[in-house]
C-alpha cells in the first residue's frame, strides 16, 4: 500500500528501510524519499521504527532467557 503519496513510497519500502538500519524518520527519508513532502506519512514511518524496535527487544530478551 502506498503510504507516502508525495514520493510514491509503499509501506513495504518503509519496512525494508527500517530492517536495513533506518532508525529515524530522517533515515527513512534519505533512503526512500518518504516524508520529504507534506509529511502526512510521518506517523506511519515512526510507527514502523517503533514496531521494529519492539520486535528487536523481544528477540533479544528471548535469547537471554534461561
Amino acid at each position: 500500500m502506498i503510504v507516502c503519496i508525495c514520493a510514491n513510497v509503499s509501506d513495504r519500502a518503509i519496512a525494508q528501510a527500517v530492517r536495513e538500519g533506518a532508525s529515524t524518520v530522517d533515515d527513512i527519508t534519505m533512503t526512500t524519499g518518504a516524508c520529504s513532502g507534506c509529511r502526512q506519512c510521518h506517523g506511519h514511518c515512526q510507527s514502523a521504527i517503533d514496531a521494529h524496535h519492539v520486535v528487536q527487544v523481544a528477540m533479544k530478551e528471548k535469547e537471554l532467557a534461561p
